[in-house]
Formats: structure tokens, sequence, C-alpha cells
């Protein structure tokens, strides 16, 4: 029921508590760029809203993408959006805060999730993209796809950056952990399958490279929305879907950081998390 670094504190040895540093590190360095992502998003929900995306040429997509993390002003201001809603909630406490925002974002999250899966499964030639996402082929299966899929995984989970560890402090003792995990891996694994069914059917629908890396979610999938019908009320739902998900994300790994300086440096919660988001 303590933080990494005072839970690892308390082993015999007297160096453990340095392992709990790193995990401390890992979420304080980990959040340092994935705001900065975070921030594009919110940004191009903005974009999608002006018709800026309302392009399917992937070339102009892709010269809108390089001019907009080109600009010394414009990235700044939105990362800076996205860690003052990250510092609200945090502020918020683990119930005011955390707890109360999740109950709110989650379900939307998979509401919307389901809201484009829906329509991504029912463009023509989606069936392509189904076909490409979940029929395997084993013969593209080595080391480097299990390395791969095992770090999506930790990733994913939080795992190593002592996120789990400092939400576990905040359970109550008769909660069953054994259960609570398998839960929390189900949810994430339904979750980013139906983060699948959103993209790839869609991708495949329109003939775009599945294979397009960041450019798949920033340049690829506009040119997507802006073929269909009502495709900018689809671009600003998945970027707000996109928001939702960095945001539960980013305040998990921010919380790892203000746990330390709460529990062990006896700092307020609210400095903590003004100093450190900051």
């Amino acid at each position: 029921q303590r933080n990494p670094v005072g839970a690892y504190g308390i082993l015999k040895g007297g160096a453990w508590k340095y392992v709990g540093f790193l995990g401390v590190a890992a979420g304080f360095i980990i959040l340092s760029f994935y705001s900065v992502v975070a921030g594009w998003a919110i940004a191009y929900i903005f974009k999608s809203v002006s018709g800026l995306l309302a392009t399917s040429d992937p070339a102009a997509l892709g010269a809108l993408f390089k001019n907009f993390t080109a600009d010394p002003w414009e990235p700044i201001l939105y990362h800076g959006i996205f860690m003052a809603l990250t510092v609200a909630v945090i502020i918020g406490g683990v119930n005011g805060g955390i707890e109360r925002t999740s109950k709110i974002l989650m379900p939307l999250l998979f509401l919307l999730l389901v809201v484009l899966a829906v329509r991504s499964l029912t463009l023509p030639g989606a069936v392509a993209g189904l076909k490409f996402y979940l029929a395997p082929d084993f013969s593209k299966v080595t080391g480097a796809t299990l390395n791969g899929a095992l770090s999506q995984a930790f990733f994913s989970l939080s795992l190593g950056m002592g996120a789990l560890m400092t939400y576990g402090s905040y359970l109550s003792r008769s909660v069953n952990l054994i259960k609570t995990t398998m839960l929390i891996t189900l949810c994430d694994t339904a979750v980013a399958f139906l983060a699948g069914l959103v993209i790839l059917p869609a991708v495949f629908a329109f003939s775009f490279d599945p294979s397009a890396g960041p450019g798949l979610v920033f340049i690829t999938l506009p040119a997507v929305f802006a073929k269909m019908p009502l495709g900018i009320v689809f671009a600003v739902l998945f970027f707000v879907l996109l928001s939702i998900a960095a945001l539960t994300s980013s305040v998990s790994l921010l919380e790892v950081v203000v746990a330390y300086f709460v529990d062990e440096r006896g700092w307020q919660r609210r400095r903590a998390a003004t100093i450190d988001g900051g």
C-alpha cells in the first residue's frame, strides 16, 4: 500500500528502493513523449471540425501533418492543453479525480469504439481488412513477432513503470488481486481488438497501406474518413476517442510520480501534480 519506492524500500537489503525509482522514472520519461503525441490527437479534433482534413489525398494530409509537427508553437500549445487536463484530474485525487473521471471516460471510450467499429465493418470492401486482421499467417510469425507482441502487452498494461503498483496501493485488502488482474487484462485486450476493427477494415476498404506506421493515424485515417459519408463526424469521433484513451493513460503515468512525492517527500497533492506535470 505504498508507491513503488516506498513498497520496494521495505524489502530487506536496502537497495531495493532503487528498483522503485526506476518505475517512477520510467513513468515520467514515457509521459514526456506520450503527452506530445496526445497533444497531436487533440489538435486533430479541431482540424477535423474546421475541415482541414476534408481531403482524401495522402500527400496533402502528409504535408499538413509535417507542417503541423514542424511548427514551433502549435504542438506546444496542444501539448500544454493535454497536460493541463491530466494535472486537473490528478489534483482531484484518487476518488474525486481519477476514479470519477474514469467512470465517465472509459464507458464513453468503449461506446465510441463500438460506433466506429460498426461503421468501419459496414464499408464496401471491409471484408478484405477483416481477413487481414483475423486470418493468421503462421509463416510470418518469428521471434521478432513474439518480441513485438510482448512489448505491446507490457506498454499497454503499463508493466514495469510503477502504475499497477501505485493503483494497487489504493485498493482495499478485501479486493481479489488475481481476479482484478484477469479483468484488467481481458478489458485491455477487448479494447485493443475493437481498435483493430475500427482501423483495418476501413483502411482496406479504401485501398490504403495498413503498415503506414504512425502516419496511419494522422495521415491515412483522415484520408479514409474523407471518403466516408459523414466523414468529418467520424473523424472527430475518432480523435476524441484517441484523446480520451491517451488521457486515461497519462493520468496513470503521472500518478506514479505524484504518489512518490506525496508519500516519500510529504508534498501536497496539488503541488506535486502541478510541478511534476509542468
